[in-house]
């Protein structure tokens, strides 16, 4: 279980609450909700709406939720510093890569 899974868990339990209960009110699939739990954190826009579903902060998630944010940040700030620096075929690849759905 993933520290994240374990967080969630102990909150549905709080909360009377089942996965697939959780999966509709943050509107992720319970698929997806039950390999977050289990093995793979997940993105920062997921544990934003199921913080919101299990009335919690993100920070409840304090683990996964600043090691998300942080390497947001650094992407962020790696992208801005370099930006002058990459041609446009660089630039072309990151927003791919950004706008891709896997």
């Amino acid at each position: 279980m993933t520290k994240f899974g374990g967080k969630v868990t102990a909150r549905m339990k709080e909360m009377h609450m089942d996965q697939k209960t959780l999966a509709g009110l943050a509107n992720i699939p319970t698929s997806s909700l039950n390999r977050y739990i289990l093995t793979t954190e997940p993105r920062i826009d997921v544990i934003m709406r199921v913080a919101a579903a299990l009335e919690v902060e993100p920070s409840y998630f304090t683990d996964s939720f600043n090691a998300a944010v942080g390497a947001y940040n650094e992407v962020v700030s790696l992208v801005t510093r370099s930006r002058k620096a990459l041609t446009i075929e660089e630039k072309q690849k990151i927003i791919a890569v950004l706008l891709s759905e896997d």
